[in-house]
């Protein structure tokens, strides 16, 4: 079993066991909102689509009303389940929901807001590595200083670097940790575990 489908078999089981009601990291979104995104995405991806192309933001909400008035625990099941056979998404499955699947099962264990990092693998921390490489310079390209990023037992990633930054360079937003807890981070999420060298109001991030 992949780690992507590690983590949506785990994911499930957590929003089954918290029920519809309970927070997320994903500001504005309880479970049910959670469960409603994670199935559009995979069985309606032009509804989804709606979450960053605005004609469409009417369908996503039609969509979304729609998915959200079916039984909760239904719906999980019907996600969790994985994509079809005919859907192409079955076949692409680790490189497009690897990170998804992570960053959301984190945003689901930890929206009480309490950090919970997880003791993760060699080679899943290395899946999450060439996430975070591919992602860091494209969501943090507009933070106004240069953003190096320090992953545990990974060489460093530097970010928004538009002037030329040295190891010791001054002027700079310096984030050490887990390569989990940095790229939760650089997708905007601030319940993590990490240290930093630097003003953080420096950064710049996503927050999808």
């Amino acid at each position: 079993m992949s780690f992507s489908s590690a983590e949506r078999a785990r994911l499930a089981d957590l929003l089954i066991q918290l029920g519809p009601d309970a927070p997320t990291l994903c500001e504005g979104w309880d479970t049910r909102d959670m469960a409603v995104h994670l199935y559009l995405r995979e069985h309606n991806p032009l509804a989804a689509a709606g979450m960053f192309a605005p004609p469409l933001a009417g369908q996503l909400a039609k969509a979304s009303a729609k998915a959200g008035e079916r039984d909760y625990p239904e719906l999980v099941r019907d996600w969790a389940a994985g994509p079809g056979r005919f859907n192409p998404v079955r076949y692409i499955d680790p490189l497009m929901n690897t990170a998804e699947h992570f960053i959301h099962h984190e945003d689901v264990r930890r929206g009480d807001g309490v950090a919970r990092p997880r003791d993760l693998s060699r080679a899943v921390e290395e899946q999450l590595y060439r996430a975070l490489s591919s992602s860091a310079p494209r969501f943090l390209k507009n933070s106004t200083v240069p953003v190096i990023l320090h992953p545990t037992g990974f060489p460093r990633i530097v970010a928004a670097d538009k002037r030329g930054v040295s190891l010791d360079g001054e002027g700079v937003l310096s984030v050490t940790g887990d390569v989990g807890e940095l790229l939760l981070w650089v997708f905007g999420r601030d319940v993590v575990e990490l240290t930093m060298e630097g003003n953080p109001d420096d950064a710049v991030r996503s927050s999808l």
